[in-house]
């Protein structure tokens, strides 16, 4: 009877899985999926055909998916690998006979027992591969299924890496076929251990409905009338045509024609293999969060250029090796973003789930028949293409030439066949690299890391900062993550983190719950960090808050209408300030009406400024009545120099206006000139009575309604106040600035 697993129970034994690849790496890399199995079949004496001939057993027994399909699903998808499995390792390990079999016969019988033993091999493979793909999709969960391929991938490179090492310390001990055959040795240990450690997965039991394999025939063939399938097996056939010919054939073009010993060709494989191990995890966890496809496509752009790599590697030559693994290492490490992502698209969007069988054994097939024909093929091409040499503009020319070019051809085609496949995630590839372009996505990388390895709530808070700090959109999961968190102070943080951020829409609506919601602390600090994001997507929020029944909120919600200049709001707010008593929102509201250059409140932001006696609140009012009438950069430095010396800042600026004024005649020039004279002996009471003088001696009307209003009150509070009021010598200086011709 067949029962549904439950996420907690794949988890649990996933790691069955992957000890089972790790395993299984070992031995695929030391035998038929290795570079010593291209170098072995060699010294055996075998063409270029006939090792594409067998190689394509391997891809072109996949058809028998179409006829093993419904009894595979009928016999348990669990039992029906674990016993072709453990048939592949037993065939393998006929291999060890072939030394025997040379000194006991002639070569022509040793190739016909090795074809058969790599039929035999491939036909086991096919059947318990028709099982393990929809055996996989049932015990992997898709939500991480990225990051489990990742893992898996991880633990099958390091393997892989240890194995090919071995390969290649082996190989270089000695000539002839018996090195080849501790390798296949090694390798057959390794694929029963890792026959073991696939009785140990969860899953694959037979269907509780026995008939429903009656149907799967016809199934079978409504695959094929699902465009998006079709589209990417379309663009994966035109891969692999383009693909396995020349990666197939590698390991003797760096022989032939690089001239690479065979110790040192089996290390491209651990190249590839390092330079996937680096990039394995975030390509995992990339596609979990963003989608399979943004990677893929990435991935399949940068195999666009790696035939053009292989055809400039220099020959003969000391770099040639270097070149090799660089190529490799680069290969490796962008290769894997292909496969994580191609993988995890075919089964979580292109497969249905309930259709897993048919599908499969569709996709297997054909992949098989497409496989097989591109060994095939490639085989003949370079034994056609024998002789072949010249130079073509950069490249040289060899018969290993063509099958590059047809790589390269291919692999452009099927890019624009994958656009067509509809994708997991609605993020593109572009909106992808754009994560990586906007503030510091190492930092981000880094602080996502720490983030979640932080162990209490000081450490926690000090992480969230610094996901803020980064101004990387890779961490806008982790701040949404943080505004839920059940500790204050992480939530608090969060929201100082998100208005350090560039603008994503997600991180404003998020904040705008916040401002809607209960939490009264949180909700005024929401109201600021609306107003320092800059999203116009915030104004209707706002606006709201302006009616809320905290006056906190009321505050920094119409100072962060002002932040955003929400003109529209701005006649409301003058209505509430001429009519507000609360001290602190008639200052609020002026601020905003200040940021909004709201001309029409100036009468009423100057009588709040007479009537204002807290300091700090004065110079924010003169900044508001200031940002009226012109840019706040010359007030704000003006500012700064007062407090660093007040009369020679004062003389200065005054000095620098009689510049701009000096076309209006001698008696206002004087009067500068003495006012300056006085402030720059400190006499402030002097100077102050003297500055209104000079004000009077302007053409005040003839400047703009605010400007002249603002000029005469300065003047009568300096007349007034003896120069008491600091703020309206600094405001009537930065509208005589901004006034002047």
């Amino acid at each position: 009877m067949t029962t549904t697993l439950t996420t907690a129970e794949k988890l649990q034994r996933l790691h069955w899985n992957t000890a089972l690849n790790a395993a299984n790496s070992v031995f695929g890399q030391l035998t038929f999926f290795g570079p010593a199995w291209v170098l072995f079949l060699s010294e055996l004496q075998f063409s270029n055909t006939q090792i594409g001939f067998l190689l394509s057993l391997l891809p072109f027994t996949g058809l028998v998916a179409l006829v093993a399909a419904p009894a595979v699903s009928r016999f348990g998808y669990k039992r029906t690998f674990v016993t072709f499995f453990g048939i592949r390792k037993l065939l393998t390990a006929g291999l060890l006979l072939v030394p025997w079999l040379l000194t006991q016969t002639n070569i022509s019988v040793v190739l016909v027992y090795v074809t058969v033993i790599v039929a035999g091999f491939a036909l086991a493979r096919a059947i318990s591969e028709t099982a393990m793909y929809p055996w996989q999709q049932e015990f992997i969960p898709n939500s991480i299924r990225g990051r489990y391929a990742a893992v898996n991938d991880i633990a099958a490179r390091l393997t892989g890496i240890l194995s090919v090492a071995v390969a290649s310390f082996i190989l270089g001990l000695s000539d002839g076929i018996d090195r080849f055959m501790l390798l296949f040795a090694i390798g057959v240990a390794f694929g029963v251990i890792a026959v073991w450690f696939a009785t140990h997965i969860p899953g694959g039991a037979p269907p509780e409905d026995a008939t429903a394999s009656k149907t799967s025939y016809h199934d079978l063939r409504r695959v094929l009338h699902d465009r998006n399938f079709l589209f990417y097996v379309g663009g994966l056939g035109l891969l692999t045509i383009g693909v396995t010919p020349f990666s197939s054939f590698l390991p003797l073009f760096l022989q032939e024609q690089v001239g690479l010993p065979d110790s040192r060709i089996v290390l491209l494989q651990i190249g590839t293999l390092v330079g996937g191990l680096f990039s394995t995890y975030l390509v995992g966890w990339a596609t979990d969060r963003y989608g399979s496809k943004p990677l893929m496509m990435l991935g399949l752009y940068v195999k666009i250029l790696v035939p053009v790599a292989w055809l400039l590697t220099p020959r003969s030559s000391d770099l040639s090796l270097p070149f090799v693994l660089l190529v490799a290492l680069i290969a490796g490490s962008t290769d894997i973003a292909w496969a994580i992502g191609s993988a995890r698209l075919l089964f979580v969007k292109v497969v249905p789930a309930e259709k897993r069988s048919e599908y499969m054994a569709v996709y297997y097939a054909s992949m098989g028949l497409i496989g097989g024909l591109a060994q095939v093929f490639g085989g003949q091409l370079l034994d056609f293409t024998q002789g072949l040499s010249g130079q073509f503009l950069i490249f040289e020319v060899d018969p290993f030439f063509p099958l590059f070019v047809l790589g390269f051809v291919l692999t452009a085609i099927s890019a624009f066949l994958f656009h067509r496949v509809q994708a997991d995630s609605p993020m593109s590839m572009g909106e992808f690299a754009g994560l990586f372009v906007h503030g510091n996505p190492v930092l981000a990388l880094e602080s996502l890391f720490r983030y979640y390895r932080a162990r209490d709530e000081r450490e926690t808070v000090v992480m969230t900062e610094r996901l803020g700090m980064t101004k990387s959109l890779l961490t806008v999961d982790e701040l949404l993550e943080a505004l839920k968190d059940p500790r204050f102070n992480v939530r608090f943080e969060a929201i100082i983190s998100i208005a350090r951020m560039e603008r994503d829409p997600r991180l404003t609506d998020a904040v705008v719950q916040i401002l809607d919601g209960t939490e009264i602390s949180l909700a005024v600090i929401a109201a600021w960090a609306l107003g320092r994001i800059g999203d116009e997507r915030a104004v209707e929020a706002l606006r709201a808050g302006l009616n809320a029944p905290y006056r906190s909120i009321q505050a920094h919600c119409v100072r962060s209408l002002g932040t955003l200049r929400d003109v529209e709001s701005a006649p409301l707010i003058l209505s509430r300030l001429q009519s507000e008593t609360d001290k602190g929102l008639r200052v609020a509201y002026s601020s905003a009406l200040g940021n909004m250059r709201y001309t029409p409140a100036t009468q009423t932001l100057l009588e709040v400024l007479a009537q204002t006696e807290n300091e700090g609140a004065r110079r924010e009012l003169a900044l508001a009545l200031a940002r009226i009438t012109g840019d706040e950069h010359y007030f704000i430095r003006l500012l700064r120099n007062v407090r660093q010396d007040k009369g020679t800042a004062l003389a200065r600026a005054l000095t620098a206006i009689g510049k701009l004024y000096r076309r209006r005649g001698e008696e206002l020039a004087g009067a500068i000139r003495a006012c300056a004279d006085v402030f720059a002996r400190d006499n402030f009471v002097e100077g102050s009575r003297l500055l209104a003088q000079v004000i009077a001696l302007m053409p005040v009307d003839s400047y703009p309604a605010h400007m002249s209003l603002i000029l005469r009150e300065c003047a009568a509070q300096l007349e007034a106040q003896n120069g008491e009021r600091e703020e309206y010598l600094l405001l009537a200086l930065h509208v005589l600035d901004a006034a002047a011709p």
